[in-house]
């Protein structure tokens, strides 16, 4: 009799996988001589199924440049949900700045003199090009395919009216300037591989730049539904939608919640890549209050949303851009089929749509490396940018 109950407790199959997949990745490791065959041959199909949903993870890297801790680069491997550091050091004095790429972010320093860039988010290896014509502070820098684009800025106390600039094999030339409402210093950015989105951390004003026809598309200042208002907007990624061909906008609006007392609340956004027109069907992918709360605080201050994202992957990293040292929050597109339902088996010009419309956003809490917590680096500046290389770093 006993053997017969323990018989029919014994989960087989499919009915084993889906227990799996409430199982944290972590809680599956294992040693293989301590479960049975089936559990083993179970795990690595769950295994197959997260990987099919979730595409490939990106990476974030932390750039900490302080006059007391140095200048160290740090990476937080999502798979293993830990930082580690490599103990490189940014090349020369210059700090280094994050420059927006559909590959994976890169690194750049800028001077009167020179301007490099690197071929990664670590800045292993760099490469030196002329500096742009016109000298800006804090200005938006992006690789869109061979080209670079500068563009917006500042220089001291006076405002450069959005000059854009793209260096090509020909060099440096000076383009059509940013629209008027996005000619500020306060611009978030992302790449993809056809253009270079912007938005108006402030008001939501967004447009694109393409640097092969060198010219802006229609500038639109983003409103939420319901006449909800935002703080804070940054652009936080792009996603293939159609055949491929077409692409949406994402963006991150931070404000506070409408009748909530004035607690905080960060929502995520699908725009339409051409027109900009907000998407409010299917729309609306909200922050744990918890995590919006650790980011940004309880309390009356603002909110100032930073983000480091590449439009290659369908995931990137929300922090504090005034207080970086506080943490971030990853945010990821898992697929339906990942943690229950089906798999999306539509053919290639449907695929997108479907995917973007029955997928769910899921969002992680990390802290911030431990040379930019700890209290001599009050002072130190720390820069955030997405890394999407196959390979896992400090290991």
């Amino acid at each position: 009799m006993e053997v017969e109950e323990s018989a029919s407790s014994v989960l087989h199959g499919d009915l084993l996988e889906c227990v799996l997949l409430c199982v944290q990745p972590d809680e599956l490791a294992a040693s293989p001589a301590l479960v049975s065959w089936e559990w083993r041959r179970a795990a690595r199909a769950v295994q197959l199924r997260r990987c099919r949903g979730r595409g490939h993870r990106a990476s974030l890297v932390a750039h900490v440049q302080g006059a007391y801790t140095g200048c160290s680069t740090h990476v937080y491997d999502p798979r293993r949900r830990a930082w580690g550091s490599d103990g490189a050091h940014v090349m020369g004095a210059l700090p280094v700045q994050r420059c927006c790429c559909a590959g994976g972010d890169r690194v750049y320093t800028l001077s009167l003199v020179s301007m490099t860039i690197s071929a990664d988010a670590l800045g292993a290896a760099w490469c030196e090009l002329p500096p742009p014509r016109v000298w800006r502070v804090d200005p938006v820098v992006a690789v869109v395919g061979p080209r670079v684009v500068v563009l917006g800025g500042g220089c001291g106390a006076t405002a450069i009216a959005g000059v854009v600039e793209v260096l090509d094999e020909a060099g440096w030339t000076t383009c059509a300037p940013m629209p008027t409402p996005l000619a500020s210093r306060w611009v978030s950015a992302v790449a993809s591989e056809r253009r270079v989105y912007v938005v108006e951390r402030r008001s939501g004003w967004a447009s694109w730049f393409d640097p092969v026809t060198r010219q802006w598309g229609p500038a639109r200042q983003l409103q939420l539904p319901g006449g909800h208002a935002a703080e804070s907007w940054a652009a936080c990624g792009v996603m293939k939608s159609g055949d491929g061909a077409d692409e949406r906008l994402l963006v991150l609006a931070g404000g506070r919640r409408a009748g909530g007392g004035g607690i905080k609340a960060v929502v995520l956004w699908d725009v339409d890549g051409n027109t900009l027109q907000l998407d409010a069907e299917g729309n609306d992918h909200e922050m744990p209050a918890e995590m919006s709360e650790r980011l940004f605080g309880a309390d009356g201050g603002a909110i100032n949303i930073g983000v480091a994202a590449a439009a290659a992957a369908e995931s990137g990293y929300v922090y504090n851009a005034s207080g970086p040292s506080k943490g971030a929050v990853m945010y990821e597109m898992v697929a339906a089929g990942v943690g229950g339902g089906g798999e999306d088996s539509s053919k290639k010009q449907c695929y997108y749509e479907k995917r973007r419309r029955s997928s769910r956003w899921e969002w992680e809490w990390l802290p911030c490396p431990s040379p930019a917590a700890a209290p001599a680096s009050s002072s130190a500046v720390v820069v955030f940018a997405c890394s999407i290389s196959s390979a896992a770093p400090n290991k």
